[in-house]
Order: C-alpha cells, then structure tokens, then sequence
C-alpha cells in the first residue's frame, strides 16, 4: 500500500507488530498479495531505527548479498564478488557480536541451505527474525523456524466500512473526483473482497487516460488488469 495513504482497519495488526518487535519476539506475517504486510512492516519500522528491512531474494547467494549490505558497512560495494561461504561467515561474525534484528519480506519458496542459514541466525542471542510471506505453504524450508502458532499473524481482509475509508482516501490521492464515481465506488471495494492493495491499485488505475470513456470508468479491464497484479506468478 501507499504510505501517503492512512493504514485503514489494521489498529489491531500494527499493535501486534509493534509489541513483538520492541520485545524482539519473532513474528510471521501472512496475508495474499495486496493484504498489508509490507505497510505494515515498514509502518513499524518507521519507529525502530535498529531494524533492517530485506527484500526475498530467489537464491541463497543473493539474498546473502542483500543481508550483507544491509548490515555491513561496505563503500565499495564489494560484496556481491564475494562467495557465498565468505559472506555468511561475515554476517554470522557481524550478528553475533551485534545481533541486529531483521525482516524478510516476501518469502517464497525458501530451500533447505537458506533455512540452515537463517536457522543459525534465528537462534543467535540476542537477534530477532521477523518474515512475512502469502502463506504458510511459500515458506518452503523456512516454515520449520516459524511452526508455533503462537508466533504468527494473519491479515485479515478489511471491514466493509474500512474499505469504503480506504477508497475515499485513494480516490482523493489519485484525483478521481472529476470523474463519475458512482459505479466504481460501489465495484472497487466489493469485487476487492477487502484486499486493501487492490483497492489502492483500481484507483491508481483509474486514474490513467486508456480507464476512462468520458467521465466514465471502464471497470473491466480495469479491474482484470488489477488481478493479474496480484495473481502469484502471473
């Protein structure tokens, strides 16, 4: 979502994200495409200076990449000639003398040489794994860290009213109002089905000369161009 949009209907998600990551409790995020977990995330970490915000990467190698200049200091940019033992040995060393907390965003499909990684880092004193992913199933090997319950969080899709909320806003951030709302006010938030990431989509959409017929806005192709965004591997 748009961070010049408010965070709608997530009062209850965002308290929980924050009291886990001020106690440095691990924490899973799931939620489909579109549902808030980045927001959410980035939101908290707005707050909390210490933490650092990875983005998945397919292949070991490479997300040892994006850790390491995450966390290490590196002008040169030297990091991605190294290889991938020389790199965890450099973010172990570096995490266990200070143990940073991190958040892995957008887990998909993680093999077993990247959880026994991350299962090293999990379990380091002192650090503190948070992730985020669409489900429980495109965690692949890294469901085996976060398998209790207890340390997961769903996000559910919005209430009718905070959907109706997040529309006005995106229709306002993406200046619709000339435009005649009546039907796409009504289609956007139903056919969303609470997702807020598709509501905030439709309207960028709509704001675009090829979405309009006049005033009107041609939902349709609006709304499958919407879809195929957020279908996993389209």
């Amino acid at each position: 979502m748009e961070t010049q949009l408010p965070l709608v209907g997530m009062a209850r998600e965002l308290e929980r994200l924050n009291l886990a990551f001020a106690a440095g409790a691990p924490l899973l995020l799931l939620g489909p495409p579109g549902s808030g977990k980045t927001r959410l995330i980035r939101e908290v970490l707005s707050r909390n200076l210490r933490m650092r915000y990875i983005a998945w990467e397919p292949t070991l190698h490479a997300l040892l990449v994006s850790m390491a200049r995450a966390l290490l200091a590196d002008p040169e940019d030297r990091l991605a000639a190294q290889t991938s033992v020389h790199l965890k040995g450099l973010l172990w060393t570096a995490m266990e003398r200070s143990p940073t907390p991190i958040v892995l965003d957008g887990i998909a499909g993680a093999r077993f040489p990247t959880y026994r990684f991350l299962q090293r880092i999990y379990h380091t004193p002192g650090m503190a794994l948070f992730a985020a992913s669409r489900d429980a199933f495109s965690l692949g090997a890294l469901a085996r860290l976060f398998w209790n319950p207890a340390n997961v969080l769903h996000i559910p899709p919005l209430q009718e009213r905070d959907a109706e909320e997040l529309f006005a806003a995106a229709a306002d951030r993406f200046q619709l109002r000339h435009l005649d709302l009546d039907e796409f006010r009504d289609k956007a938030p139903e056919t969303a089905r609470g997702n807020p990431g598709q509501i905030i989509e439709m309207c960028r959409l709509a704001a675009q000369p090829q979405y309009h017929s006049g005033r009107y806005i041609k939902f349709a192709p609006l709304r499958i161009d919407t879809v195929m965004k957020f279908t996993p591997n389209s």
